[in-house]
């Protein structure tokens, strides 16, 4: 088999899973058949059930493709990391790259990334909503799995401060603005560019293991 022949079967494989891998997040998103006013998600109510399962629960099922906006982020994903992760094996001679240590490293850059995003937008309407003898900040919930729990936490946290702020007679009282972190991510197209790009990630990292299976034989 020519090196060019593989050249040609690997980007229709590519272009193979790129479709398949798309049309999973899709149904994922709700399936919805008009991508316009992000009405008729045929398999929404169907995904609810997801959200009780552990670990898969924290992001699925993440939010129906109202707009489209989310028709492009998985997109964007995909092609970012592909690009990505074939410039960095190219440019450095290497395949690290295409290995699962470089993945985990870009996704905690992109999840830290996310995190400061969401804490200074949520910090301006803490912010603003500060004045006279109450000062708003943050809670991440990042434990509680879901908005009802991560309230009850805060309002828990949010009487106590008063109490305490009564019996030391405190002129500013601490008050915390509940921020679902789990709920924001699932709702945000950021979960549907990271996806993509895992999707993305996934051809090149199939190619190195095939690859190293062929030079094993070969030896």
């Amino acid at each position: 088999m020519s090196h060019n022949f593989d050249k040609r079967n690997f980007v229709l494989l590519v272009l193979v899973w790129f479709i398949v891998s798309y049309l999973i997040l899709w149904v994922l998103g709700g399936a919805c058949l008009n991508p316009v006013k992000g009405t008729s998600c045929v398999a929404e109510s169907a995904l609810q059930g997801l959200s009780g399962v552990p670990i898969i629960g924290l992001v699925l099922p993440f939010a129906s493709w109202a707009s489209l906006m989310y028709f492009f982020a998985p997109i964007c994903g995909f092609i970012f990391a592909f690009l990505l992760v074939s410039w960095w094996n190219n440019e450095f001679e290497t395949k690290e790259a295409s290995g699962l240590g470089f993945l985990i490293l870009i996704l905690i850059v992109l999840f830290v990334g996310y995190s400061v995003n969401l804490f200074f937008y949520m910090n301006e309407a803490a912010t603003l909503n500060s004045r006279g003898n109450v000062k708003y900040s943050l809670y991440f919930c990042f434990g509680e799995t879901d908005s009802s729990k991560c309230n009850e936490t805060v309002y828990k946290i949010n009487q106590e401060n008063i109490s305490i702020a009564q019996g030391k007679n405190a002129t500013v009282v601490s008050q915390l603005i509940a921020i679902d972190y789990w709920g924001e991510l699932r709702k945000s197209m950021f979960l549907l560019f990271v996806l993509g790009a895992i999707a993305g990630w996934v051809p090149l990292f199939a190619k190195q293991i095939y690859a190293k299976y062929k030079a094993n034989e070969s030896a």
